[in-house]
C-alpha cells in the first residue's frame, strides 16, 4: 500500500508516521515491518530512523496481519473506581500482571477487563492487550486508565506522548535523598550485565522523575512522585540509582542488602518493615487526565494500600523524624549511585518494554554488587590524618624559607638555629 506525506507530517519518524496513517497496527508491529525491509521510499529499504518529507511516497510492502486472540476471559475482580462510555479507571492489586507476556498466559488484567467489558475495549494494542494504554508492574498497586474504544485509547496514547496525562506515585525509599526536592534526569535501558533488569545506561531512553519528600523517618523517607516518561521499572531503577532503593524492593536491593545498611538500634524494626512489606512499596495515588470526549481534566485517586499504610503505621509510632536523617551512624548508610553502563542499548518503544512482568523470579546472586562506604568513625581517621600531614608539609617549607633568608644574612647552616628554638641564658651567670 502506498501513503502519500502531507505537509504537517513533514519531519516525522517512519514508524510514527504509519502509525498515523495504517489502520489497527502499534508501533511495534511497524517497527517489525521496517526491520523486515517491508517499508520503502522511493524504491530503497527505510531504515528504523528516517524521517519523511512533505511529498514523499512510503511503500508498504505487507499489512501485518493480527494474530487471533488467545486470551480466554477470566472471572477475575476488578476494583472499579470510575467508568463511562470512554474510559475506565481502575485501581489494580498487587501481585497481578497487566496483560500475556514473558511465559504469563492466565490470570492477567487484561483476561479479567476482556470478562467484565467483553467487547467494549480497544484494539489499537492487539488482542492480547485489550484496551490497555499503560502498565504498571506486576507488583505495583494502583491507578490505570483503560480505553472503551479506539477513539478513546489513541486520545490518551496522545496525552502519554504530549505529558498531559499525568501519574502520581507514592514510594517509601531507603535513606534520605540529599535534595528534598528535584527531578532525576537519567536515561534508562536495559542493564548490559543482567538483562531481566533495567539500568541507567549511556544511550538509554530519556526518563525524567520528579520527587518531593513528604514525610520522614529515621532510616527512611516518604516521597512523592510524578513521572515524564513511563519506561519499565522506572521509579525503581531512578532510585536505586541514587543511591536510595525503593523499600521492600526485590529487584533493585530494597530487601536485605538495604536492611545490612541501617544502624543495629533500628534494624529489628527494618526487618519488621521487609515482613509487612510483600514487595516494593511503591503505588499509583492518583492520576490526571483529559477526558476524550468531554476535554475536560478529570482526576482520580485512592489511599494506599494496606501494607503500605501498615508500615507508614509502625514507622510513625516507632522511629517518626522531623527533619531528614543524613547521619550513617542514626540513620540509613546511602548507596553509592549507580554506574552509567558504557553499553550502548538497542532503540526500543514503549510497548516494546511490556516483557518484566515477573521480577520476583530474581534471586539475590544476580544483583549487581554494592560497593561498601567507609563508616564515619575510618573517615573521620582518614581526615584527621589528611590534616596532620598537610600541617607536616607546611612546617617543613616554613622552614626551609626561613634557613633560605639565613644564608642571605650571611649566617652558616651550622650556626642557623630554628626560629622558636633558641638556647636560654642563665640570669645568674650574668
Amino acid at each position: 500500500m502506498n501513503y502519500l506525506v502531507d505537509e504537517n507530517k513533514n519531519g516525522e519518524r517512519i514508524d510514527k508516521f504509519l502509525v498515523g496513517v495504517m489502520e489497527n497496527v502499534s508501533r511495534t508491529d511497524v517497527q517489525k515491518l521496517i526491520a523486515a525491509g517491508e517499508v520503502k521510499v522511493g524504491g530503497a529499504v527505510a531504515s528504523k530512523n528516517f524521517r519523511v518529507e512533505t511529498g514523499m511516497v512510503v511503500v508498504v510492502d505487507k499489512v501485518p496481519q493480527k494474530e487471533a486472540s488467545t486470551l480466554e476471559p477470566e472471572n477475575i475482580p476488578l476494583d472499579i473506581v470510575y467508568e463511562d462510555d470512554d474510559i475506565v479507571v481502575i485501581n489494580k492489586p498487587r501481585n497481578l500482571v497487566v496483560h500475556p507476556g514473558n511465559g504469563v498466559s492466565k490470570g492477567t488484567l487484561a483476561a479479567g477487563l476482556l470478562y467484565h467489558f467483553k467487547e467494549n475495549l480497544s484494539t489499537v494494542n492487539g488482542p492480547l492487550r485489550p484496551g490497555i494504554v499503560h502498565r504498571l508492574d506486576k507488583d505495583t498497586p494502583g491507578l490505570m486508565v483503560v480505553a472503551k474504544n479506539d477513539a478513546a485509547h489513541r486520545h490518551l496514547a496522545h496525552q502519554l506522548e504530549t505529558r498531559t496525562l499525568h501519574r502520581t506515585y507514592n514510594a517509601l525509599v531507603w535513606g534520605c535523598p540529599r535534595d528534598l526536592e528535584g527531578c532525576i534526569d537519567a536515561p534508562i535501558g536495559r542493564n548490559p550485565k543482567n538483562r531481566l533488569k533495567m539500568a541507567v545506561v549511556k544511550g538509554g531512553k530519556e526518563s525524567r522523575t520528579h520527587f518531593v519528600a513528604k514525610e520522614f523517618f529515621t532510616f527512611a523517607t516518604l516521597l512523592e512522585l510524578q513521572l515524564e516518561s513511563g519506561r519499565t521499572h522506572q521509579i525503581r531503577v531512578h532510585s536505586r540509582y541514587t543511591g536510595h532503593p525503593v523499600v521492600g524492593d526485590p529487584l533493585y536491593d530494597g530487601r536485605e542488602d538495604s536492611l545490612n545498611r541501617v544502624p543495629p538500634l533500628m534494624k529489628d524494626i527494618a526487618a519488621k518493615v521487609l515482613e509487612i512489606a510483600p514487595a516494593q512499596l511503591l503505588q499509583a495515588v492518583k492520576i490526571e487526565l483529559i477526558h476524550p470526549r468531554t476535554g475536560k481534566l478529570v482526576k482520580f485517586k485512592v489511599p494506599l494500600e494496606e501494607p503500605f499504610a501498615k508500615v507508614l503505621k509502625l514507622l510513625k509510632k516507632e522511629c517518626p523524624a522531623e527533619a531528614p536523617v543524613y547521619d550513617d551512624d542514626a540513620g540509613f548508610r546511602d548507596f553509592d549511585a549507580q554506574i552509567r553502563f558504557d553499553e550502548g542499548e538497542e532503540e526500543y518503544d514503549e510497548y516494546a518494554d511490556y516483557d518484566d512482568d515477573n521480577p520476583l523470579a530474581i534471586t539475590p546472586d544476580e544483583a549487581a554488587p554494592v560497593k561498601e562506604r567507609k563508616t564515619r568513625a575510618q573517615r573521620l581517621a582518614e581526615k584527621a590524618a589528611t590534616a596532620a600531614h598537610r600541617k607536616e608539609k607546611a612546617a617543613e617549607r616554613k622552614l626551609i624559607k626561613q634557613m633560605k633568608a639565613a644564608r642571605r644574612r650571611g649566617v652558616s647552616a651550622e650556626d642557623f638555629v630554628e626560629p622558636g628554638y633558641e638556647p636560654t641564658i642563665d640570669p645568674n651567670l650574668l
